[in-house]
Protein backbone atom coordinates (compact mmCIF):
# COMPACT_ATOMS: atom_id res chain seq x y z
CA UNK A 1 0.00 0.00 0.00
CA UNK A 2 1.25 3.45 -0.93
CA UNK A 3 1.64 6.08 1.82
CA UNK A 4 -1.02 8.80 2.01
CA UNK A 5 1.33 11.43 0.67
CA UNK A 6 2.00 9.49 -2.54
CA UNK A 7 -0.07 10.21 -5.67
CA UNK A 8 -0.31 8.76 -9.16
CA UNK A 9 -1.17 10.96 -12.11
CA UNK A 10 -1.04 10.79 -15.89
CA UNK A 11 0.38 14.28 -16.35
CA UNK A 12 2.14 16.55 -13.88
CA UNK A 13 2.85 20.13 -14.90
CA UNK A 14 5.48 22.14 -13.07
CA UNK A 15 4.36 25.75 -13.25
CA UNK A 16 0.94 27.33 -13.63
CA UNK A 17 1.72 30.18 -16.02
CA UNK A 18 0.45 30.47 -19.62
CA UNK A 19 2.52 27.52 -20.90
CA UNK A 20 1.83 25.20 -18.00
CA UNK A 21 -1.87 26.06 -17.89
CA UNK A 22 -2.29 25.42 -21.63
CA UNK A 23 -0.49 22.07 -21.37
CA UNK A 24 -2.58 21.00 -18.38
CA UNK A 25 -5.88 22.01 -20.00
CA UNK A 26 -5.00 20.25 -23.26
CA UNK A 27 -4.18 17.05 -21.36
CA UNK A 28 -7.25 17.28 -19.12
CA UNK A 29 -9.53 17.85 -22.12
CA UNK A 30 -8.23 14.55 -23.51
CA UNK A 31 -9.34 12.79 -20.34
CA UNK A 32 -5.94 12.50 -18.66
CA UNK A 33 -5.58 12.86 -14.89
CA UNK A 34 -3.62 16.08 -14.54
CA UNK A 35 -2.01 18.08 -11.72
CA UNK A 36 -0.21 21.43 -11.62
CA UNK A 37 2.48 22.17 -9.05
CA UNK A 38 3.40 25.80 -8.42
CA UNK A 39 4.72 27.64 -5.33
CA UNK A 40 2.78 30.79 -6.21
CA UNK A 41 -0.60 31.85 -7.54
CA UNK A 42 -2.17 30.68 -10.83
CA UNK A 43 -1.09 32.66 -13.88
CA UNK A 44 2.67 32.69 -13.43
CA UNK A 45 4.84 35.73 -14.08
CA UNK A 46 2.63 36.99 -16.92
CA UNK A 47 -0.51 37.47 -14.86
CA UNK A 48 1.00 38.29 -11.50
CA UNK A 49 4.28 40.13 -12.13
CA UNK A 50 4.64 40.77 -15.86
CA UNK A 51 2.46 41.27 -18.92
CA UNK A 52 -0.86 41.92 -17.22
CA UNK A 53 0.19 44.49 -14.59
CA UNK A 54 2.39 46.20 -17.20
CA UNK A 55 -0.47 46.56 -19.67
CA UNK A 56 -2.79 47.66 -16.88
CA UNK A 57 -0.38 50.48 -16.09
CA UNK A 58 0.00 51.35 -19.76
CA UNK A 59 -3.77 51.49 -20.23
CA UNK A 60 -3.87 54.14 -17.50
CA UNK A 61 -0.99 56.02 -19.12
CA UNK A 62 -2.84 56.05 -22.44
CA UNK A 63 -5.96 57.43 -20.79
CA UNK A 64 -3.90 60.14 -19.07
CA UNK A 65 -2.14 61.07 -22.32
CA UNK A 66 -5.43 61.16 -24.23
CA UNK A 67 -6.93 63.48 -21.62
CA UNK A 68 -4.16 65.99 -22.35
CA UNK A 69 -5.10 65.88 -26.03
CA UNK A 70 -8.75 66.30 -25.05
CA UNK A 71 -7.89 69.53 -23.27
CA UNK A 72 -6.15 70.80 -26.40
CA UNK A 73 -9.36 70.50 -28.42
CA UNK A 74 -11.63 71.93 -25.73
CA UNK A 75 -12.59 68.75 -23.92
CA UNK A 76 -11.68 69.86 -20.41
CA UNK A 77 -8.60 69.57 -18.22
CA UNK A 78 -6.45 66.41 -18.06
CA UNK A 79 -7.56 63.71 -15.66
CA UNK A 80 -5.84 63.66 -12.29
CA UNK A 81 -4.43 60.29 -11.44
CA UNK A 82 -4.16 58.66 -8.02
CA UNK A 83 -1.33 56.10 -7.92
CA UNK A 84 -2.94 54.20 -5.04
CA UNK A 85 -6.09 53.72 -7.11
CA UNK A 86 -3.99 52.66 -10.12
CA UNK A 87 -2.36 49.96 -7.99
CA UNK A 88 -5.73 48.83 -6.67
CA UNK A 89 -7.01 48.54 -10.24
CA UNK A 90 -3.91 46.51 -11.09
CA UNK A 91 -4.54 44.18 -8.15
CA UNK A 92 -8.19 43.75 -9.11
CA UNK A 93 -7.27 42.77 -12.67
CA UNK A 94 -4.79 40.19 -11.34
CA UNK A 95 -7.26 38.80 -8.81
CA UNK A 96 -9.89 38.39 -11.51
CA UNK A 97 -7.41 36.48 -13.68
CA UNK A 98 -6.41 34.20 -10.80
CA UNK A 99 -10.04 33.52 -9.96
CA UNK A 100 -10.87 32.73 -13.59
CA UNK A 101 -7.96 30.28 -13.94
CA UNK A 102 -8.75 28.53 -10.66
CA UNK A 103 -12.35 28.12 -11.78
CA UNK A 104 -11.31 26.58 -15.10
CA UNK A 105 -8.90 24.18 -13.38
CA UNK A 106 -11.63 23.01 -10.99
CA UNK A 107 -14.12 22.58 -13.82
CA UNK A 108 -11.66 20.49 -15.83
CA UNK A 109 -10.69 18.36 -12.85
CA UNK A 110 -7.10 19.63 -12.72
CA UNK A 111 -5.57 19.40 -9.25
CA UNK A 112 -3.68 22.50 -8.15
CA UNK A 113 -0.88 21.76 -5.68
CA UNK A 114 0.87 24.67 -4.01
CA UNK A 115 4.51 23.84 -3.41
CA UNK A 116 8.03 23.55 -4.81
CA UNK A 117 8.69 20.51 -6.99
CA UNK A 118 11.90 18.56 -7.57
CA UNK A 119 12.56 15.43 -9.60
CA UNK A 120 13.67 12.30 -7.77
CA UNK A 121 13.76 10.23 -10.97
CA UNK A 122 12.47 10.45 -14.55
CA UNK A 123 9.03 9.36 -13.34
CA UNK A 124 8.76 10.69 -9.79
CA UNK A 125 8.59 14.12 -8.17
CA UNK A 126 8.66 15.24 -4.57
CA UNK A 127 7.04 18.41 -3.29
CA UNK A 128 8.48 20.61 -0.55
CA UNK A 129 11.28 18.21 0.25
CA UNK A 130 9.13 15.10 0.36
CA UNK A 131 5.91 16.32 2.00
CA UNK A 132 4.18 14.83 -1.05
CA UNK A 133 5.39 12.54 -3.80
CA UNK A 134 3.97 12.08 -7.28
CA UNK A 135 4.42 9.22 -9.70
CA UNK A 136 3.72 10.40 -13.26
CA UNK A 137 3.57 9.09 -16.80
CA UNK A 138 4.27 12.46 -18.43
CA UNK A 139 5.67 15.73 -17.09
CA UNK A 140 5.72 19.25 -18.49
CA UNK A 141 8.30 21.67 -17.12
CA UNK A 142 6.93 25.21 -17.30
CA UNK A 143 8.68 26.96 -14.43
CA UNK A 144 9.45 30.06 -16.46
CA UNK A 145 12.24 32.54 -15.90
CA UNK A 146 13.48 35.07 -13.40
CA UNK A 147 15.07 38.50 -13.82
CA UNK A 148 18.83 38.71 -14.19
CA UNK A 149 19.87 40.76 -11.18
CA UNK A 150 22.42 43.53 -11.53
CA UNK A 151 22.10 45.41 -8.29
CA UNK A 152 19.85 43.35 -6.03
CA UNK A 153 19.46 44.64 -2.50
CA UNK A 154 20.23 48.27 -3.28
CA UNK A 155 17.72 50.67 -1.77
CA UNK A 156 15.07 51.88 -4.24
CA UNK A 157 16.24 49.33 -6.83
CA UNK A 158 13.74 47.11 -8.67
CA UNK A 159 13.72 44.40 -11.31
CA UNK A 160 11.15 43.58 -14.00
CA UNK A 161 9.18 41.39 -11.57
CA UNK A 162 8.91 43.57 -8.48
CA UNK A 163 8.63 47.03 -10.09
CA UNK A 164 4.85 46.63 -9.91
CA UNK A 165 5.03 46.64 -6.12
CA UNK A 166 6.68 50.06 -5.91
CA UNK A 167 4.82 51.89 -3.16
CA UNK A 168 5.27 55.54 -4.11
CA UNK A 169 5.23 56.95 -7.61
CA UNK A 170 8.71 58.34 -8.35
CA UNK A 171 9.35 61.76 -9.82
CA UNK A 172 12.36 60.31 -11.65
CA UNK A 173 13.58 56.83 -12.57
CA UNK A 174 16.65 55.30 -14.19
CA UNK A 175 15.93 52.26 -16.36
CA UNK A 176 18.75 49.92 -17.38
CA UNK A 177 17.89 47.88 -20.47
CA UNK A 178 16.33 48.93 -23.76
CA UNK A 179 14.46 45.74 -24.55
CA UNK A 180 10.67 45.42 -24.57
CA UNK A 181 10.29 45.56 -20.78
CA UNK A 182 12.57 48.57 -20.38
CA UNK A 183 10.95 50.63 -23.12
CA UNK A 184 7.41 49.77 -21.98
CA UNK A 185 8.22 50.98 -18.48
CA UNK A 186 9.86 54.09 -19.97
CA UNK A 187 6.63 54.69 -21.91
CA UNK A 188 4.55 54.36 -18.75
CA UNK A 189 6.64 56.48 -16.40
CA UNK A 190 7.47 59.06 -19.07
CA UNK A 191 3.84 59.35 -20.10
CA UNK A 192 2.85 59.92 -16.47
CA UNK A 193 5.21 62.92 -16.19
CA UNK A 194 8.03 61.07 -14.44
CA UNK A 195 11.55 62.03 -15.57
CA UNK A 196 13.03 58.94 -17.24
CA UNK A 197 16.58 58.06 -18.24
CA UNK A 198 16.85 54.84 -20.25
CA UNK A 199 20.34 53.33 -20.54
CA UNK A 200 21.15 50.59 -23.07
CA UNK A 201 24.58 49.00 -23.62
CA UNK A 202 23.86 48.15 -27.27
CA UNK A 203 23.90 50.67 -30.09
CA UNK A 204 20.12 51.03 -30.07
CA UNK A 205 17.01 50.13 -28.13
CA UNK A 206 14.72 47.31 -29.29
CA UNK A 207 17.44 45.68 -31.42
CA UNK A 208 15.13 42.98 -32.78
CA UNK A 209 12.71 45.51 -34.27
CA UNK A 210 12.84 47.24 -37.65
CA UNK A 211 15.00 50.40 -37.59
CA UNK A 212 12.18 52.65 -38.83
CA UNK A 213 9.87 51.44 -36.08
CA UNK A 214 12.55 52.16 -33.49
CA UNK A 215 12.99 55.65 -34.90
CA UNK A 216 9.29 56.42 -34.48
CA UNK A 217 9.31 55.34 -30.85
CA UNK A 218 12.47 57.28 -30.02
CA UNK A 219 11.02 60.42 -31.59
CA UNK A 220 7.87 60.11 -29.48
CA UNK A 221 9.94 59.43 -26.35
CA UNK A 222 11.59 62.81 -26.78
CA UNK A 223 8.17 64.47 -26.64
CA UNK A 224 7.55 63.03 -23.17
CA UNK A 225 11.03 63.95 -21.95
CA UNK A 226 12.48 60.43 -21.90
CA UNK A 227 16.27 60.55 -22.22
CA UNK A 228 17.84 57.60 -24.05
CA UNK A 229 21.52 56.73 -23.70
CA UNK A 230 22.76 53.94 -25.96
CA UNK A 231 26.16 52.32 -26.31
CA UNK A 232 26.70 52.90 -22.59
CA UNK A 233 27.19 50.15 -20.00
CA UNK A 234 26.35 50.66 -16.33
CA UNK A 235 29.28 49.86 -14.03
CA UNK A 236 27.87 50.39 -10.55
CA UNK A 237 24.85 51.59 -8.60
CA UNK A 238 24.27 52.88 -5.09
CA UNK A 239 21.32 53.87 -2.95
CA UNK A 240 21.61 57.58 -2.30
CA UNK A 241 19.59 60.07 -0.23
CA UNK A 242 16.31 58.20 -0.60
CA UNK A 243 17.00 57.55 -4.27
CA UNK A 244 19.73 55.89 -6.29
CA UNK A 245 22.53 56.70 -8.70
CA UNK A 246 24.25 54.68 -11.41
CA UNK A 247 27.69 55.19 -12.91
CA UNK A 248 28.30 54.27 -16.55
CA UNK A 249 31.49 53.29 -18.32
CA UNK A 250 31.66 56.74 -19.93
CA UNK A 251 32.11 58.27 -16.47
CA UNK A 252 28.63 59.81 -16.26
CA UNK A 253 26.49 59.46 -13.14
CA UNK A 254 22.70 59.42 -13.43
CA UNK A 255 20.48 59.82 -10.38
CA UNK A 256 16.80 59.07 -9.84
CA UNK A 257 14.24 58.34 -7.17
CA UNK A 258 14.20 54.72 -8.33
CA UNK A 259 16.23 52.29 -10.41
CA UNK A 260 14.76 49.59 -12.64
CA UNK A 261 17.01 46.85 -13.98
CA UNK A 262 15.45 45.23 -17.07
CA UNK A 263 18.43 43.57 -18.75
CA UNK A 264 16.93 40.14 -19.41
CA UNK A 265 15.83 36.91 -17.79
CA UNK A 266 17.30 33.50 -17.01
CA UNK A 267 15.73 30.04 -16.81
CA UNK A 268 14.15 29.21 -13.46
CA UNK A 269 15.30 25.60 -12.99
CA UNK A 270 17.39 25.73 -9.82
CA UNK A 271 15.14 23.67 -7.48
CA UNK A 272 14.08 21.10 -10.10
CA UNK A 273 17.10 18.75 -9.94
CA UNK A 274 16.89 18.11 -13.67
CA UNK A 275 19.86 15.74 -13.49
CA UNK A 276 17.73 13.28 -11.53
CA UNK A 277 15.31 13.15 -14.48
CA UNK A 278 18.00 13.08 -17.16
CA UNK A 279 16.87 16.36 -18.70
CA UNK A 280 19.61 18.26 -20.55
CA UNK A 281 20.12 22.03 -20.59
CA UNK A 282 22.24 24.23 -22.85
CA UNK A 283 25.19 26.38 -21.79
CA UNK A 284 22.83 29.18 -20.69
CA UNK A 285 20.78 26.85 -18.51
CA UNK A 286 17.74 26.66 -20.80
CA UNK A 287 16.16 23.23 -21.34
CA UNK A 288 16.81 21.68 -24.74
CA UNK A 289 13.62 20.71 -26.61
CA UNK A 290 12.59 19.38 -30.01
CA UNK A 291 9.78 20.66 -32.23
CA UNK A 292 7.17 18.75 -30.21
CA UNK A 293 8.54 20.36 -26.99
CA UNK A 294 10.04 17.04 -25.89
CA UNK A 295 13.22 17.09 -23.79
CA UNK A 296 16.15 14.68 -23.82
CA UNK A 297 14.12 12.31 -21.60
CA UNK A 298 11.14 10.60 -23.20
CA UNK A 299 7.85 11.54 -21.56
CA UNK A 300 9.15 14.82 -20.17
CA UNK A 301 8.39 18.07 -22.01
CA UNK A 302 9.33 21.70 -21.45
CA UNK A 303 7.55 24.87 -22.56
CA UNK A 304 7.80 28.62 -22.14
CA UNK A 305 10.67 30.76 -20.93
CA UNK A 306 12.49 27.77 -19.47
CA UNK A 307 13.34 26.63 -23.01
CA UNK A 308 14.81 29.97 -24.06
CA UNK A 309 13.12 29.75 -27.47
CA UNK A 310 10.90 32.81 -27.20
CA UNK A 311 10.42 34.47 -23.83
CA UNK A 312 6.86 35.56 -24.53
CA UNK A 313 3.72 34.53 -22.67
CA UNK A 314 1.71 33.88 -25.83
CA UNK A 315 4.49 31.72 -27.29
CA UNK A 316 4.55 29.74 -24.05
CA UNK A 317 0.78 29.25 -24.30
CA UNK A 318 1.04 27.71 -27.76
CA UNK A 319 4.05 25.63 -26.77
CA UNK A 320 1.91 24.28 -23.93
CA UNK A 321 -0.79 23.27 -26.40
CA UNK A 322 1.83 21.55 -28.58
CA UNK A 323 3.20 19.67 -25.57
CA UNK A 324 -0.29 18.65 -24.49
CA UNK A 325 -1.10 17.39 -27.97
CA UNK A 326 2.18 15.46 -28.08
CA UNK A 327 1.32 13.78 -24.77
CA UNK A 328 -2.10 12.76 -26.02
CA UNK A 329 -0.66 11.19 -29.17
CA UNK A 330 -1.62 13.90 -31.63
CA UNK A 331 0.88 15.10 -34.19
CA UNK A 332 2.13 18.51 -33.13
CA UNK A 333 5.09 20.77 -33.80
CA UNK A 334 5.95 24.34 -32.84
CA UNK A 335 6.47 26.80 -35.69
CA UNK A 336 8.13 30.05 -34.63
CA UNK A 337 8.13 31.70 -38.07
CA UNK A 338 4.85 33.51 -37.56
CA UNK A 339 5.08 34.42 -33.89
CA UNK A 340 4.52 38.19 -33.70
CA UNK A 341 6.53 40.62 -31.64
CA UNK A 342 4.45 43.24 -29.84
CA UNK A 343 5.73 46.13 -27.77
CA UNK A 344 3.37 48.44 -25.88
CA UNK A 345 5.20 51.72 -26.39
CA UNK A 346 3.81 55.02 -27.68
CA UNK A 347 3.02 54.35 -30.43
CA UNK A 348 2.85 50.59 -30.14
CA UNK A 349 5.01 48.29 -32.25
CA UNK A 350 3.92 45.07 -33.90
CA UNK A 351 6.03 42.96 -36.22
CA UNK A 352 6.19 39.54 -37.86
CA UNK A 353 8.67 38.00 -40.26
CA UNK A 354 12.01 39.45 -41.34
CA UNK A 355 13.23 43.02 -40.94
CA UNK A 356 14.92 44.94 -43.74
CA UNK A 357 18.23 44.56 -41.92
CA UNK A 358 17.84 40.78 -41.80
CA UNK A 359 16.89 40.54 -45.47
CA UNK A 360 19.90 42.60 -46.49
CA UNK A 361 22.20 40.42 -44.39
CA UNK A 362 20.77 37.30 -46.07
CA UNK A 363 21.14 38.85 -49.52
CA UNK A 364 17.42 38.50 -50.18
CA UNK A 365 15.95 40.74 -52.87
CA UNK A 366 12.84 42.53 -51.65
CA UNK A 367 10.70 45.61 -52.02
CA UNK A 368 9.47 47.71 -49.13
CA UNK A 369 6.05 49.35 -49.17
CA UNK A 370 5.13 52.06 -46.67
CA UNK A 371 2.10 53.97 -45.57
CA UNK A 372 2.24 56.70 -42.96
CA UNK A 373 -0.22 56.94 -40.10
CA UNK A 374 -0.56 60.71 -40.48
CA UNK A 375 -2.17 60.13 -43.90
CA UNK A 376 -5.07 58.22 -42.34
CA UNK A 377 -8.30 60.07 -41.62
CA UNK A 378 -8.91 57.94 -38.52
CA UNK A 379 -5.53 59.00 -37.11
CA UNK A 380 -6.11 62.68 -37.80
CA UNK A 381 -9.55 62.50 -36.22
CA UNK A 382 -8.21 60.90 -33.04
CA UNK A 383 -5.10 63.06 -32.78
CA UNK A 384 -2.66 60.12 -32.82
CA UNK A 385 -0.72 60.59 -36.03
CA UNK A 386 2.75 59.17 -35.30
CA UNK A 387 3.72 55.97 -37.04
CA UNK A 388 4.35 53.92 -40.13
CA UNK A 389 3.13 50.63 -41.64
CA UNK A 390 5.66 48.68 -43.70
CA UNK A 391 5.20 45.52 -45.78
CA UNK A 392 8.26 43.72 -47.17
CA UNK A 393 7.66 41.75 -50.37
CA UNK A 394 9.85 39.17 -52.12
CA UNK A 395 10.46 38.80 -55.86
CA UNK A 396 7.69 36.19 -56.03
CA UNK A 397 5.28 38.60 -54.29
CA UNK A 398 5.48 36.61 -51.03
CA UNK A 399 5.11 38.65 -47.85
CA UNK A 400 8.46 38.51 -46.04
CA UNK A 401 7.64 40.80 -43.15
CA UNK A 402 5.11 43.24 -41.76
CA UNK A 403 6.19 46.00 -39.39
CA UNK A 404 3.88 48.49 -37.73
CA UNK A 405 4.51 51.43 -35.41
CA UNK A 406 1.08 52.94 -34.87
CA UNK A 407 -1.76 53.32 -32.39
CA UNK A 408 -3.12 49.82 -31.83
CA UNK A 409 -0.20 48.14 -33.60
CA UNK A 410 -0.36 45.24 -31.14
CA UNK A 411 -3.81 44.47 -32.54
CA UNK A 412 -3.17 45.42 -36.19
CA UNK A 413 -0.15 43.14 -36.59
CA UNK A 414 -2.31 40.03 -36.48
CA UNK A 415 -3.61 40.89 -39.95
CA UNK A 416 -0.02 40.41 -41.11
CA UNK A 417 0.39 37.24 -39.04
CA UNK A 418 -2.72 35.67 -40.54
CA UNK A 419 -1.77 36.73 -44.07
CA UNK A 420 1.74 35.31 -43.82
CA UNK A 421 0.67 32.08 -42.13
CA UNK A 422 -1.95 31.54 -44.84
CA UNK A 423 0.67 32.09 -47.55
CA UNK A 424 -1.14 35.11 -48.94
CA UNK A 425 0.69 36.99 -51.67
CA UNK A 426 1.20 40.73 -51.50
CA UNK A 427 -1.11 41.39 -54.45
CA UNK A 428 -3.89 39.44 -52.69
CA UNK A 429 -3.38 41.55 -49.57
CA UNK A 430 -3.32 44.75 -51.63
CA UNK A 431 -6.57 43.72 -53.32
CA UNK A 432 -8.40 43.05 -50.04
CA UNK A 433 -11.04 45.63 -49.12
CA UNK A 434 -10.60 47.14 -45.65
CA UNK A 435 -13.08 49.44 -43.94
CA UNK A 436 -12.64 53.23 -43.91
CA UNK A 437 -11.79 55.29 -41.97
CA UNK A 438 -9.67 52.80 -40.05
CA UNK A 439 -6.02 52.34 -39.15
CA UNK A 440 -5.95 48.83 -40.59
CA UNK A 441 -6.61 50.10 -44.12
CA UNK A 442 -2.94 51.18 -44.18
CA UNK A 443 -1.87 47.52 -44.42
CA UNK A 444 -3.16 46.81 -47.97
CA UNK A 445 -2.04 50.31 -48.96
CA UNK A 446 1.50 49.51 -47.83
CA UNK A 447 1.39 46.20 -49.72
CA UNK A 448 0.23 48.07 -52.84
CA UNK A 449 3.06 50.56 -52.41
CA UNK A 450 5.59 47.70 -52.35
CA UNK A 451 4.16 46.44 -55.65
CA UNK A 452 4.10 49.91 -57.22
CA UNK A 453 0.34 49.78 -57.78
CA UNK A 454 -0.81 52.24 -55.14
CA UNK A 455 -3.23 54.88 -56.41
CA UNK A 456 -1.54 57.30 -54.01
CA UNK A 457 1.98 56.81 -55.43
Amino acid sequence: MKPKNFYDTDVVVLGGGPGGSAAALTAANAGLKTAIIDPCEPGGTCLNRGCVPAKTWLAVEHLYRRSKWSEAIGGGPPVRYDYKKIREHQKNVIRLGQKSLSSVFRRKGIEWITGTAAFTSDRTIEIDGGAKKINFKHAVIATGSQPIELFGGIENSYNSDNIFSIQDFPSSIVIIGGGACGVEMAAFFGGMDCRVTLIEALVDILPAEDAEMRSVVKREFKKTGVTIKTGVAVQSAIGKNGGCAVEADDGTVTAGDALLSAIGRMAQTEPLRLDKAGVRTDVKGFIEVDGAMGTSREGIYAVGDVTGKSLLAYTAHHEGIVAGRSITGRSAAMDYRFVPSIVFTNPEIGSVGSTEEELRQMGTHYRAGRYYVRALARAQASGEIAGIIKVLVGEDKSILGVHIAAPGATELIHVGVAAMRAGMKADDLADTVFGHPTLSEAIPLAAADALGISVYS
